[in-house]
């Protein structure tokens, strides 16, 4: 899941990320504001973009919290889509 925020000046910066997301079927969806994105992430910085996996890039994940990891992930994606397909 991209999470993609809309206040990004320039707008150059993330113009290819959602194409880039459609390209690798990943879901992707936008956030008014960069602080709010940094407020989620948890850092001060403000962000134009967090990319949320269901795997770590580095260690291993018990079979079970991997399973637990997907299901959430799944459900996320799943309210955002009828989140956004009820917006249009």
């Amino acid at each position: 899941l991209c999470v993609i925020a809309g206040n990004i000046s320039p707008i150059d910066v993330i113009t290819h990320v959602p194409i880039l997301c459609e390209e690798a079927d990943i879901p992707y969806v936008y956030v008014p504001s960069k602080e709010d994105l940094a407020t989620a992430g948890a850092t001060k910085r403000p962000m134009c973009c967090v990319l949320v996996l269901t795997k770590p890039t580095k260690g291993k994940l018990d079979p079970a919290e991997q399973e637990k990891i997907k299901a959430d992930y799944s459900q996320v994606v799943a309210d955002i889509s009828e989140l956004t397909s009820s917006l249009f």
